[in-house]
Formats: C-alpha cells, sequence, structure tokens
C-alpha cells in the first residue's frame, strides 16, 4: 500500500467517528394492531409505552403497550382521544376533541378520568406528565387571540407562559419531576426554536445546523437530557439529543422523517417515524452515541497494524451498534450478521470500493448474510464470486451477494457486486431498508443475475435508489410478490437481458425517475434462449404510480403492461409499449 493511502486512512477514522450519526439499537416498531398509523410518545421505566392511532375510519384513539398487550384508551363519550405521555406510576395524560370540536386536558389515574381546561380556554391540550402529577401543555382560543400559549398545570394550579419575543405560538411538551420543562417557540417568519424552562429561567436553544428545531413533543430527562426532531438544511427531519456533554442526531434508516419524544431513566426512547411511503410506525429504541468501540479489520496486517484478519471475526467480537472498519485487502468466506444483538452494526470500507473486496469462490451461497437483524450498515464493498452453484443451459444457479432475511431498516450503500450467480441484492421478507448507489454488474456469460430482486409480504417500504443496475442476464431490478409502499426511483438499469425492471404481484408501488434502455434478452447460456429484452414489465399491479420513467431502445418493448389494476402510468419517454399509446416523446 502507498503512503498516501496510508495517510489517509490516518485521516479518516477520526473524521469519521466524529461526523457518525448516533446508532439507534434494540430497535422494535410499535403498530398497533389494526391501525393505519401509530404514534408513540412516552416510554416508562419499567417499559410500558403509551401514544395514539388512526382507526381504519381515521379516528384517533389513545393507547398503552404493558408486557406486549395493547389496549385503548378512549375519553368516554368522545368521538376522538389523543395519549401524550405516561408516568412511572402508570398514569396518564392526553386530551379529547368534544362533539363541539373542542379540545380539553385530561389525566387518568386510579381509574379515573379528569378533564383539565385551562381557565377561558377554547382549547387545551397537555405535553406532558411527571411522576408528581404536574402537567404541561398548551392552551389557545379559536376566535379573537388565538395565539398558543404555554402552561404549567400543578396541585390544582394554572401558571401561563409566553416566550417574550414576538411569536406566532409558545409551547410546553414536557416537564420532569425537578419541574424542567421543554417545548417550542415559533417566530412571525415561521422558524421554530426551542424552550427550556428552568428556575423560572426561560432560555431559547437551536440544534446545531438547524432550519427549525421543533421539539414537537419533545422531552427532558431528570438528568437534563433532551430529545426531540429537528429539520435539517436539506429539510428532513431527523432526531437529537442534546445533554451536558453530548449532542447527538440520529434517524431511522430508509425513514423519510424520523421523530423522537421521550426517553426514560434508562435511556429507551420513543417516537414515531415515517416509512418510504409516508406512513406514521412508532418506535422505541435505545441510542448509541458516536465514540463508541470501532474494530479494524486488515488481511494481512500492513495498512492496519493490529487489526483482526478476517470480517467474520470482527462480527462475533461486536456489540450492536459498534463500526468495523475494515481496511483495504480481498477477504474469503461468506460474512453472517445475524440476531438483534448485532442490531445498528456498521462495516464500512476504508478506501475505494475495488480496494476493499469480499471475495467469494462459487462455494458459500452468500456474501454478506442479514438475518433477523436491524439498522445495519454495508458500505464501501466490492463483493464477488458467490454462488454454490454455476448455472448451466438446463438450470439456473443460486447465490446472492448481499441477502437479507427478516432485515429491516438497514442501510446497503455505495457497494460493487460483480459476477453473482443468482441475485446481486436480494430482500426476501425484509422491508425499510435503503438500498442506494450500489452498482450490480455482471459480465460473465455462464452466470444468470438480478441485480436487485425483493419478494415477499414483509419486504414493504423498501427504498430503492440511485442504483446502476448493468449487465444482468435476467433483470436489471425484479420485485415480485412483495408487500406495499415500495419505492423504485432515480436508478439506472441498462444492457440488461429479459427484463430492466420487472414488477409483479405487487401492490402500491412507486416508479419515478428510472433510466431503462438497451434491453437485450437473455444472452450467454441462460436455459431460457433468446427472448427480447423488455424495459419495464407490470404484471397484476394495482395502485402503481409508473411516472416519468425513460425507457428507450430495449430490443423487445420499452414499456410493458397487462392491463391490470388501478395504475398510475404516465409521462414515461419511451419508444414502444404494449399496449400502444403509453408513451411520451
Amino acid at each position: 500500500m502507498t503512503g498516501f493511502i496510508k495517510c489517509w486512512l490516518a485521516l479518516v477514522v477520526p473524521a469519521f467517528i466524529q461526523a457518525a450519526l448516533g446508532q439507534l439499537t434494540n430497535f422494535e416498531v410499535i403498530d398497533y394492531p389494526g391501525a393505519i398509523r401509530t404514534f408513540a410518545y412516552a416510554v416508562t421505566r419499567s417499559g410500558d409505552v403509551a401514544g395514539m392511532y388512526y382507526s381504519p375510519d381515521q379516528k384517533r384513539h389513545g393507547f398503552v403497550v404493558r408486557q406486549g398487550k395493547y389496549t385503548t384508551f378512549d375519553f368516554p363519550g368522545a368521538p376522538q382521544t389523543y395519549v401524550y405521555d405516561i408516568n412511572d406510576a402508570g398514569d396518564i395524560g392526553g386530551s379529547y376533541i368534544d362533539s363541539d370540536g373542542r379540545q380539553h386536558a385530561f389525566f387518568f389515574k386510579d381509574g379515573q378520568y379528569t378533564t383539565i381546561d385551562f381557565p377561558g380556554a377554547d382549547m387545551t391540550s397537555p405535553g406532558g406528565i411527571n411522576n408528581r402529577g404536574d402537567m404541561a401543555g398548551m392552551y389557545w382560543n379559536r376566535t379573537g387571540d388565538t395565539k398558543m400559549r404555554g402552561f404549567l398545570y400543578s396541585q390544582g394550579r394554572f401558571t401561563s407562559f409566553e416566550y417574550p419575543a414576538p411569536n406566532l405560538m409558545s409551547c410546553m411538551f414536557s416537564i420532569n419531576d425537578r419541574g424542567d420543562m421543554v417545548g417550542h417557540w415559533q417566530e412571525p417568519g415561521g422558524a421554530t426554536h426551542g424552550w427550556l424552562m428552568k428556575n423560572g429561567q426561560g432560555t431559547s436553544f437551536d440544534y446545531p445546523n438547524a432550519q427549525s428545531t421543533m421539539f414537537d413533543r419533545g422531552g427532558i430527562t431528570e438528568d437534563g437530557d433532551m430529545v426531540g426532531p429537528y429539520i435539517d438544511l436539506r429539510g428532513k427531519t431527523r432526531g437529537f439529543l442534546m445533554g451536558k456533554n453530548r449532542s447527538v442526531t440520529f434517524e431511522v434508516p430508509g425513514s423519510k422523517g424520523t421523530f423522537p419524544f421521550r426517553m426514560n431513566a434508562s435511556g429507551r426512547i420513543a417516537g414515531h417515524f415515517l416509512d418510504a411511503g409516508g406512513v406514521a410506525h412508532g418506535f422505541v429504541t435505545s441510542l448509541r452515541a458516536p465514540g463508541g468501540r470501532l474494530l479494524t479489520v486488515d488481511d494481512d496486517g500492513m495498512e492496519c497494524p493490529g487489526a483482526m484478519r478476517t470480517i467474520q471475526e470482527a462480527v462475533e467480537a461486536s456489540a450492536g451498534g459498534e463500526t468495523i472498519l475494515v481496511c483495504p485487502g480481498i477477504y474469503a468466506h461468506s460474512v453472517r450478521i445475524a440476531g438483534p444483538e448485532k442490531n445498528g452494526l456498521k462495516l464500512i470500507g476504508a478506501g475505494a470500493a475495488n480496494e476493499v473486496v469480499l471475495q467469494g469462490d462459487y462455494t458459500e451461497r452468500d456474501g454478506f448474510h442479514l438475518e433477523n437483524v436491524s439498522s445495519v450498515l454495508i458500505r464501501g464493498f466490492t463483493v464477488r464470486d458467490f454462488g454454490t452453484k454455476s448455472t448451466t443451459v438446463t438450470e439456473f444457479g443460486t447465490g446472492n451477494l448481499i441477502y437479507l432475511e427478516n432485515a429491516h431498516y438497514n442501510t446497503i450503500e455505495e457497494n460493487w457486486l460483480v459476477n453473482g450467480d443468482m441475485m446481486g441484492i436480494m430482500m426476501m421478507d425484509s422491508g425499510n431498508n435503503a438500498i442506494r448507489r450500489n452498482v450490480a454488474l455482471v459480465d460473465n456469460p455462464s452466470l444468470v443475475n438480478c441485480g436487485i430482486h425483493m419478494q415477499g409480504a414483509k419486504s414493504a417500504g423498501n427504498d430503492i435508489r440511485g442504483n446502476v443496475a448493468n449487465g444482468n442476464q435476467f433483470a436489471g431490478i425484479m420485485i415480485r410478490g412483495a408487500g406495499p409502499g415500495n419505492f423504485v426511483m432515480d436508478n439506472t438499469v441498462v444492457s440488461n437481458g429479459r427484463f430492466g425492471i420487472d414488477v409483479q404481484n405487487t401492490n402500491d408501488i412507486w416508479i419515478e425517475g428510472n433510466r431503462v434502455s438497451y434491453g437485450q434478452g437473455f444472452w450467454g447460456t441462460n436455459p431460457n434462449g433468446k427472448q427480447p429484452g423488455v424495459g419495464i414489465n407490470l404484471v397484476n399491479l394495482s395502485q402503481a404510480t409508473v411516472f416519468d420513467n425513460r425507457a428507450r431502445s430495449n430490443n423487445g418493448t420499452d414499456l410493458s403492461w397487462d392491463g391490470k389494476g388501478e395504475n398510475k402510468i404516465q409521462s414515461n419517454a419511451c419508444e414502444t409499449s404494449t399496449p400502444a399509446g403509453m408513451c411520451s416523446q
């Protein structure tokens, strides 16, 4: 290895650790049975979770999960109920909407509901309660002076709070047992800022590099740690944790937005996230801040002295949330990452992808094998030559360069997938994964390959974006019998075989902005023989959106749809279509 690369390694490792996101561990999704959206707002020391869900009729209901059992909390006679907090005694704070559309806070204790209204206000909503029974929240009127203001309700008395600056709203969302409160205020220009009330003094704060520090339903612990959501400079909502000696940002991998709300005394965080389809799911997790243990791997010990010699050795020695930095080299044998104890593990190639190679010899089925694991990162590897049976003129081979089974919320990015037999990236019953900026390339006529393949009802909410699939005999991207809410966007799919993008028996999928060209049909030793290439192939779909793709110069048909299902297929640039007339020039 040259001196240049050695210097680069010495510089990049500390920089990476400093810039890393906090890593979510022991990640648990909270979906109320039968709900269409679920929001988790609080988690107690004993692990009880409280929140709100939408039933299929769009009505809101409060809920609590205790020892795996879900219980609905509806204020008696109210058409809509929200639950926002639960303390360690099991007391609940929430609100309800009456038949006149007015909102009221309530406190539930010892089986009794008590309505709490700020005097003279039309609308009263709690933000949080503490173990003493104090409540923080906000109130406002529907007419006249409609400005939202914060309040504290303690021992039967109300105190009103308003941030001392021109503002549109001043809200309180959480209170700890010491009486510290946090919320946010909004300036007339629209930006929101965090607001900490401590010892009677209010302080405005912003998370670094945030457009807005929303702190919507965010929380504060006894130690003064604050968690909440913020909007970054690119407009994405992420979570943050701020304390005396730390400042960490984090997000659910593959999500469109992450909204943490409360952190309990043991560090468990409750919140919700938006999946790739924009649907809200509750979650409970722990957070491992950056700066944790870093393991290194070097096949010959030359670039990284003292490192472990194999990737699997480092995986077995690691705990969830830790980072494995793999130095340039050629590494043999499959790497297996399995079980929730490995949640949040990060495997990162330290160098260009072609310098960090996971090399098979067609005796092992998979390169990277992820099973029953979540929030894992695989970045910066070349994975090649895996599979246990080579393709012949009468039978397909089998194998996967990167395989996911019952593996959710993982990130697979910036890898090169070369000469796998049969799949480049395979997702089997695996959802909400981010598959982005990978290159799937087969240039061996004796192999058959799908660049990216997905199947199984649990394979829902995946985001396949910005990848390149080239030279794969069977298909560039193939999705068959998958779940709803998957996105296939901005991929370059060129010079593949039978299909560029093939989607069958899959509903509620979004396919947009892909380039799908020069499909040449099966070639080489493929047992199906020569069949024409189809750019985008749509079979037995419903609620699919196929929009603004460029499919040209495929030697069979650029865009093919069997006519089944209610789908939106429009503004696709192509030359030929089945049925005719679906192409926009």
